[in-house]
């Protein structure tokens, strides 16, 4: 199967080298800029969305700007929170975290 598919690649090689030796220069003008323009605009104005997922998008960005407020609001708070405490902020809560008894023992 190696084979086979050796000789067909081999082929295909050919006739490419075959098509690119025989080609034709393409006239790239100003004409057939705006002929190419004018195909993209129509194909863009009849196909304006192709996913019916199309509201996701703008979804997900207010989701994660709402996330982002969220987290500065937090962060204001605990730092509002810490300024007012006497002792660090850091120390309370670990009080109130029991982790268990050491794993090594001095």
């Amino acid at each position: 199967m190696t084979v086979r598919r050796e000789l067909h690649s081999e082929q295909v090689e050919r006739f490419l080298a075959q098509a690119h030796r025989t080609r034709q220069g393409v006239a790239v003008g100003e004409d057939w800029a705006n002929g190419i323009m004018r195909v993209v605009r129509q194909d863009a104005a009849a196909h304006p969305y192709s996913s019916m997922l199309a509201w996701v998008e703008p979804l997900v960005w207010r989701a994660a700007a709402g996330a982002a407020l969220m987290a500065v609001v937090f962060a204001g708070s605990v730092v509002a929170y810490a300024s007012r405490q006497p002792e660090p902020v850091t120390a309370v809560w670990l009080e109130e975290f029991d982790a268990g008894p050491p794993l090594i023992e001095e």
